[in-house]
């Protein structure tokens, strides 16, 4: 129990930093991702430290390395979770348009034709590549656009994933 306490709290920290982070930053300067990796790594790293030094007075921390690693085990994967649902959220994802739309119709629904008639390149495909513009994934020079060395690095990256996944990019 006392491990459980101590990881939703720091969890609990970690988003009120990001939040707070995000409030404050007007301007994209970095990444979302990032930023969310940044913010909940330091969080973890400075409630082991602080938990270590005042472990004798408060009970909840945890000790040694057992509890540290079972900590570890719940932090990390609510971390990630975390940037998975932010990012969708964000970058206003093609399902969350949908479920937005559907959800306005309160009780009455949409017909698929309805639903049909707002999968459009503006609504679905050009937030996403003013996401991509904005953290500087690609470029947009002489009327074309042009992936960056960041966003080939990610194209890399996110392909080994699915190679070691044994999952084609088709799906």
């Amino acid at each position: 129990m006392q491990i459980l306490i101590y990881s939703i709290s720091i969890v609990a920290i970690a988003i009120f930093l990001h939040l707070i982070l995000l409030k404050m930053q007007q301007t994209a300067f970095v990444n979302a991702i990032v930023l969310i990796i940044f913010v909940f790594s330091l969080t973890l790293c400075a409630g082991f430290i602080i938990g270590a030094l005042i472990n004798k007075t408060i009970f909840f921390l945890p000790g040694g390395l057992w509890g540290i690693l079972q900590v570890a085990i719940f932090y990390i994967p609510v971390m990630l979770s975390y940037v998975i649902t932010y990012v969708a959220l964000e970058d206003d994802s093609p399902s969350m348009t949908i479920v937005r739309f559907v959800d306005l119709s309160k009780e009455k629904g949409r017909s698929r034709k309805e639903i049909e008639q707002i999968i459009t390149n503006e609504i679905l495909i050009l937030p996403r590549i003013n996401i991509m513009l904005k953290d500087g994934w690609i470029n947009y020079q002489n009327r074309k656009y042009q992936v960056t060395k960041k966003g080939r690095f990610y194209n890399q990256f996110f392909a080994f994933g699915l190679k070691l996944l044994r999952i084609t990019r088709e799906g």
